[in-house]
């Protein structure tokens, strides 16, 4: 094992927590968390972090990017997804860039900015029919 694999290895939690960020940098995705049967790549909120987002969107059958009125990126404080009335995934400091791997069905998408909550329904299908959400923040947060 080379030095460089030992270094990566001796990283705490938090430390790599902490270099995040610097993955984009690197041409690297934030890691994927997995909630049950759904996988959420959550960032994107940096330019160079964004470019590797949309390119990796295709492979995703929902994509969800929340915005400002201005068009500037926003990050919802929470983002549930539900199925049935039932939460199956909620996902804290949520975008501005959410690529969604979950199984084809109908969900409500329900996101909190300050307080404020709001819901949209969306059917999914598979990667190759794609769906994406655009979500403008309400106007208070801007």
């Amino acid at each position: 094992m080379n030095s460089y694999t030992c270094k990566l290895a001796a990283l705490t939690v938090s430390s790599a927590l902490a270099c995040l960020p610097a993955l984009a940098a690197n041409g690297q995705m934030p890691p994927p968390q997995s909630y049950g049967a759904v996988t959420v790549v959550n960032g994107g909120a940096d330019l160079d972090e964004a470019e590797l987002f949309k390119k990796a969107a295709p492979q995703y059958p929902l994509r969800v990017v929340f915005s400002v009125r201005g068009g500037g990126y926003a990050v919802a404080d929470e983002f549930t997804i539900l199925h049935n009335g039932t939460a199956i995934a909620e996902i804290p400091s949520a975008g501005p860039w959410l690529l969604v791997n979950l199984p084809p069905g109908n969900y409500t998408l329900r996101a909190r900015f300050e307080g404020q909550v709001s819901e949209r329904p969306v059917s999914v299908g598979r990667a190759s029919t794609a769906r994406t959400v655009q979500w403008v923040a309400p106007a208070s947060i801007d």
